[in-house]
């Protein structure tokens, strides 16, 4: 089975993740040795601090010094984290915050948001207005929302693609709560959000995917892994 992390702050001196090319390799590593060798770099963009273009040029300038270092069998994906906030519809084009070359776009909003009311709006926008796909990531911080079955299926009807984090398998509650979402298909994707080897490190990587096969089975598994190739497939 071919992996994909789709959410990570691996590229380096962009956000509060990765310091340094050295870094970065040293995590890419790890995620080898995991079998993880497709991996999309989403560094944060916060829409209330910076513009695109400034934001882009600095994303970019990092990738094209990280890229020529990575080891032949590793795959990249370059995206963004988009915290969106009313200040993302001044833009006519923000293509270049999708994944790649697709309309899978990585959006994140305050943890508080129940996605009705202005956060269901915001969302909405993307989609209608400017035709791309709202990727949610780690759903379960958002406590609002990760609890109700009624609007997780909400969110999937529209085609809301939903991420969960690798580190998240911890706790009983939270861990069982995951695994039943997954079986249910209403999270669709899996990152590890890694932003160094102690805060979302790799190696949680192939230990939440055998607890994925164990528990909800190997087809689920597949499914998440084939949903991820798509959208990684259309990125490049």
């Amino acid at each position: 089975m071919t992996y994909y992390d789709m959410h990570s702050h691996i590229l380096p001196g962009v956000d509060d993740g990765s310091k340094s090319i050295s870094q970065s390799l040293e995590l890419i590593n790890l995620h080898v040795k995991n079998g993880v060798t497709n991996i999309c770099l989403t560094p944060h963009f916060y829409t209330n601090q910076e513009s695109i273009a400034d934001f882009t040029s600095k994303r970019d300038s990092a990738f094209e010094k990280l890229k020529g270092a990575v080891p032949e069998n590793v795959n990249l994906c370059l995206g963004a984290e988009v915290f969106v906030t009313h200040y993302l519809f001044n833009n006519k084009d923000i293509s270049m915050l999708c994944y790649g070359n697709s309309k899978y776009m990585l959006t994140e909003f305050a943890y508080k948001a129940s996605f009705s009311g202005k956060s269901m709006d915001m969302l909405v926008k993307i989609k209608d207005n400017y035709g791309f796909i709202p990727v949610i990531p780690h759903i379960e911080r958002y406590e609002n929302v990760f609890y109700d079955d009624s609007k997780l299926e909400e969110l999937t009807d529209m085609g809301v693609i939903i991420q969960t984090n690798a580190s998240s398998f911890s706790g009983f509650r939270r861990k069982r709560r995951i695994l039943k979402l997954i079986d249910n298909g209403f999270i669709h994707i899996l990152g590890t959000d890694a932003h160094s080897l102690t805060r979302g490190n790799p190696e949680n990587y192939s230990e939440a995917c055998k607890l994925i096969a164990q528990k909800c089975g190997r087809n689920r598994l597949l499914r998440m892994q084939d949903t991820a190739a798509e959208i990684f497939s259309i990125s490049n």
